[in-house]
């Protein structure tokens, strides 16, 4: 039996089947949780990214838990605030060309087109923008602030 890192996409799943995943793979290094739904194109209001949020939360209790995220939405949004949720894993269906005979066409990344490496950007800009969790003052807030001595 595999004992390495695993990746469980939960599309079409219930929340017991979170119990199940981490009592059936216990013994595995990592488990990759995937938020997923499996309707191609996911709508917008079905996306769960809080159950990315839920998934982040359980992972600080079992260090084998990493959240993640399978996009089955268009564009890159929902991966965007999937890692503002604490996904550390996105998944996301690409395609060499137009191929309308696959079930997602429709989601899928072009990678004959720059969407795919448009994506990736933006992913990296969400990573950027989230930080740290530690509250300081940055560097940028300096620009017209003075620290004033009495």
């Amino acid at each position: 039996l595999h004992k390495g890192p695993i990746v469980v996409s939960t599309g079409f799943t219930s929340k017991e089947y979170e119990g199940y995943v981490q009592e059936r793979f216990a013994g595995n290094e990592k488990i990759y949780l995937l938020q997923a739904n499996s309707a191609y194109p996911t709508p917008p209001e079905d996306c769960g990214i809080g159950v990315v949020r839920h998934y982040a939360h359980i992972s600080r209790a079992s260090q084998k838990i990493v959240p993640g995220y399978s996009s089955h939405d268009k564009g890159s949004l929902g991966s965007m605030m999937a890692v503002a949720a604490g996904a550390r894993m996105i998944e996301k269906h690409v395609k060499f060309g137009s191929t309308p005979w696959i079930h997602y066409d429709n989601v899928a990344l072009d990678l004959k087109t720059d969407e795919f490496a448009n994506f990736v950007k933006d992913i990296r800009m969400a990573e950027l923008m989230c930080g740290s969790e530690q509250k300081e003052i940055k560097k940028s807030e300096h620009h017209k602030y003075a620290v004033v001595k009495k």
